[in-house]
């Protein structure tokens, strides 16, 4: 699920996603991730938790800053979430503060709370508990081993760090922002590689984890010019407002889905128009345009 970034009312119900994607699950969508925005901000959210897992699908995920997952996270678990995404930019509180956008006090407590969230999702059992790391030239790029020495402490197998490339898209739209911030992963990834002592490869847009020597799994995003990335990416987005959104980057695309179904659409219909979303997808990095990555080898552990 797709957020935005303005105020607006016109938010799908708990009921309305669940019959979304009770349509969808016709397809062969196997797994569901709650994005945002921000989707802990939902008051309804355990709710939605528990009608997706009573569609049985074998996965549903979410990606948080840990707003209120301190209070939450057990009856989550409870209600079928099985993984979640935490974003922890830093572990410095001034750093945390500018990235924020909080006075110094509150930032320190955030950050305090942050930590608290990833606790609390660790201690309720959930499969995987990922840290969301966006690395910006000149703010974190020089505290990625901070970070590893970070997640080691919690002592949890099913802690992982990951690294993204900041993306050209949302708050990083902005030409000047993104020339000022953007960090190039790649020399990154093969000083991990060179250090990891075990590689594996998802299927999920071909990404890679590495295995540290501190028992410290590390997975990189790298997004941007990467047509591998995209030509992989067999995910479908569904904004918060009811539109499927085909692509990530891009906002000149997007199937009203909502509005018909507000109007008495049938499912036949709703079906109709997520093919139609399909039929709109494509790699918003080609081959043609970008040079290609490196071959990538799946499933293969002795990278």
């Amino acid at each position: 699920m797709e957020g935005v970034y303005e105020n607006t009312d016109t938010s799908m119900t708990p009921e309305e996603i669940e019959r979304v994607m009770r349509v969808l699950k016709k397809f062969g969508i196997e797994s569901v991730k709650l994005t945002g925005g921000e989707p802990m901000l939902r008051n309804d959210i355990v709710e939605i938790v528990e009608r997706l897992h009573g569609l049985n699908f074998k996965e549903i995920s979410m990606t948080t800053n840990g707003t209120r997952f301190p209070q939450l996270a057990k009856r989550l678990r409870e209600a079928g979430l099985s993984r979640v995404n935490i974003s922890l930019h830093t572990v410095d509180p001034q750093k945390f503060c500018w990235i924020t956008g909080t006075r110094s006090v509150d930032g320190e407590n955030r950050l305090r709370y942050t930590i608290d969230a990833i606790k609390a999702a660790l201690d309720a059992g959930m499969e995987t508990v990922k840290l969301n790391v966006v690395v910006m030239k000149g703010v974190n790029e020089d505290e990625i081993d901070d970070m590893i020495n970070f997640v080691k402490a919690f002592g949890h197998d099913n802690c992982i760090l990951q690294l993204i490339e900041l993306v050209h898209e949302g708050e990083a739209s902005s030409a000047e922002f993104f020339q000022k911030y953007y960090y190039n992963l790649g020399p990154v990834e093969e000083a991990i590689k060179r250090r990891a002592i075990k590689c594996v490869t998802r299927k999920l847009h071909l990404r890679r984890q590495y295995l540290l020597p501190e028992n410290v799994w590390v997975e990189l995003v790298r997004p941007m010019r990467n047509c591998d990335f995209c030509m992989n990416d067999s995910r479908i987005r569904i904004t918060h407002d009811g539109k499927f959104k085909p692509c990530l980057m891009r906002d000149d695309n997007l199937v009203d889905f909502l509005t018909p179904m507000r109007s008495g659409a049938s499912d036949e219909e709703l079906e109709r128009l997520f093919l139609k979303a399909v039929y709109l997808r494509e790699p918003f990095w080609k081959p043609n345009d970008v040079r290609p990555l490196e071959e990538i080898v799946i499933d293969r552990e002795d990278c």
